[in-house]
């Protein structure tokens, strides 16, 4: 394989990482589902947002930049996304007032964790931001090796994801074990409450810019 493939996919997922690792509602909601439900959530959620960024770059090769650079789609893509953040926030909060969340098959999230990373990621303006401004630079470099530099810009971005979160998700199921009882529910308290904030940070940008 060229070097330069080798280097658009290593350059991409150390880009990537550095990003995936950056606090944000994604990283709350693994770290929330993991506990609940077991660390594998992680992957399911990792697996909607790649889901969405591999639909978003071939958006981006067909030339739709300008189109996702609009203001009323960066917008309207942001509200339903803060809405989401809202249910989700909500539904633990109220769950854990009602004592609900007690085994691994207890959940507030009522759909699809596949679904959920999709949703979670439409959330962030910041998100699809990235992607039409940095995002683009790369896919740029990476036609230049033709669908073979596009993969490795795409994998090497996704792969940095799967690996961070499955991190977190591990954190998250341990925070579930006997030891942790006394701050498992504080963790998740702190999460949705910090899945409501986003949700308000988030819909602030639909309103006010």
């Amino acid at each position: 394989m060229d070097l330069g493939i080798w280097s658009i996919f290593i350059t991409s997922f150390l880009v990537g990482f550095s990003g995936a690792s950056s606090p944000g509602p994604m990283l709350t909601m693994v770290l929330a589902q993991s506990s609940i439900k077991g660390w594998f959530e992680s992957v399911k959620i990792v697996t909607g947002h790649a889901i969405l960024e591999g639909i978003l770059v071939i958006l981006l090769l067909l030339g739709l930049q300008p189109f996702l650079q609009n203001q009323v789609f960066l917008k309207s893509f942001s509200f339903f996304g803060s809405i989401f953040l809202f249910y989700m926030g909500i539904g633990l909060l109220i769950s854990l007032f009602k004592n609900e969340i007690h085994v691994k098959n207890a959940s507030p999230l009522k759909f699809p964790s596949v679904l959920g990373g999709i949703l979670v990621s439409i959330s962030n303006p910041y998100w699809l931001i990235w992607w039409i401004t940095i995002g683009v630079s790369f896919l740029t470099q990476a036609r230049n090796y033709l669908i073979l530099g596009v993969l490795s810009f795409y994998f090497g971005h996704i792969l940095s994801d799967y690996v961070w979160y499955a991190f977190i998700g591990l954190i998250g199921q341990g925070l579930s074990l006997p030891f942790w009882k006394r701050i498992y529910k504080v963790i998740l308290y702190i999460a949705s409450i910090f899945l409501i904030f986003f949700g308000g940070y988030f819909m602030r940008y639909v309103f006010l810019g």
